[in-house]
C-alpha cells in the first residue's frame, strides 16, 4: 500500500515548533502561578543597597513641621545606653508621593554592671505599611524598598560614626514580616554566619531608609542585647495601606514571560515567511 503523502511537510514542521513553544510558555506561566499561590514566604530579607547622602538628599526632603525624633533606650544594669533617631522625608520629582523613613541607632560609651561594654544586637519595630520599591540608583530595574547611607547626613539626622577600632556599621540583614494585621521590620547587626559583631559602644549606625507610600505615626522600638531592655524609645513608623509581601520578580515568572515572548516571536517569523512566499 502507498502511504498518503503530506500536503505541506514544511508547514507541518513549523506548526509543530509553534505548538511546542506555546506549550512551553503556557507551562511556565502555570508553574509561576502555582509557585506564587503556594510558596508565600513568612518573612522577607529586603535588599538594602548603599546610596550616597548627596544622591538621597537630592531626591527626598524633610517635611515642614515634622522634626527629627530622638529617643533614649536603656538596658538593665546599664546606664542610659543609647538613642534611636528617626525622621520622615518626602520624595520630590519622580518620587513624589513616597515617604522615606530614616533610622539611626546610637550606642553610648558605657558598660553594664559586670564591666562589659554595651552593644546592640538588633532592633525591631512595628511598621504598618508595605515597603515600596523605587529605583533611586537609576539602574533601570525595579529598585529597592530599603537603602543605607554611610558617607554623610540624611536630612537632619546625625553623621554616622564608627565605634573605636571599627567601621561604620549597617545591618547585616533587614527583615520584613508581613502579618495578617500588622507588619514589622527587624534590623540585624550581630550575625555569626557573616562574622559580623554587634553595633558597638560609641557607634552611630549608618542611616537606614525605608520607603513607603503611607504617612507616619510613632511606634516603640525594641532594641536587643544580652541584658533586658528596660526603657523603650519611640520612632517614626508608617501606618495605613495593605500589609503584604514586597513584590519581587521571581525567576519562574521571568522564565514564563521569556517563553511567551519566544513563542510570539516564532509565530511572527512564520507569518512573515508565508507573506514573503
Amino acid at each position: 500500500m502507498r502511504r498518503a503523502s503530506q500536503i505541506n511537510p514544511g508547514r507541518s514542521t513549523r506548526m509543530n515548533k509553534i505548538s511546542s513553544a506555546l506549550a512551553l510558555g503556557a507551562g511556565l506561566v502555570l508553574s509561576a502561578a502555582s509557585s506564587t499561590a503556594h510558596a508565600t514566604p513568612i518573612v522577607q530579607n529586603l535588599n538594602a543597597p548603599e546610596i550616597s547622602a548627596s544622591a538621597f538628599n537630592s531626591l527626598f526632603k524633610p517635611i515642614d513641621g515634622v522634626a527629627p525624633l530622638t529617643s533614649a533606650y536603656q538596658f538593665m544594669g546599664t546606664p542610659v545606653t543609647g538613642i534611636v533617631e528617626s525622621q520622615v522625608l518626602e520624595g520630590t520629582g519622580a518620587f513624589a508621593g513616597l515617604y522615606a523613613y530614616a533610622y539611626q541607632f546610637g550606642v553610648n560609651k558605657v558598660s553594664d554592671v559586670s564591666g562589659e561594654p554595651t552593644s546592640v544586637n538588633s532592633a525591631s519595630l512595628q511598621f504598618n505599611a508595605t515597603p515600596a520599591l523605587a529605583d533611586l540608583l537609576n539602574t533601570g530595574g525595579p529598585g529597592s524598598s530599603v537603602f543605607v547611607v554611610t558617607d554623610g547626613k540624611v536630612g537632619n539626622l546625625d553623621l554616622p560614626a564608627a565605634a573605636p577600632g571599627s567601621v561604620i556599621q549597617t545591618p547585616t540583614s533587614i527583615a520584613w514580616l508581613p502579618g495578617s494585621q500588622t507588619g514589622a521590620l527587624t534590623f540585624q547587626y550581630l550575625d555569626p554566619a557573616k562574622d559580623k559583631g554587634p553595633l558597638g559602644a560609641g557607634a552611630t549606625s549608618g542611616t537606614i531608609v525605608v520607603l513607603t507610600s503611607q504617612p507616619y505615626t510613632t511606634k516603640p522600638v525594641s532594641v536587643q542585647n544580652a541584658n533586658p531592655q528596660i526603657t523603650y524609645p519611640a520612632a517614626y513608623s508608617a501606618q495605613g495601606g495593605p500589609i503584604q509581601e514586597v513584590p519581587v520578580p521571581e525567576p519562574s515568572t521571568v522564565l514564563a514571560w521569556a517563553g511567551m515572548i519566544g513563542a510570539a516571536t516564532l509565530v511572527k517569523r512564520v507569518r512573515d515567511r508565508r507573506k514573503a512566499a
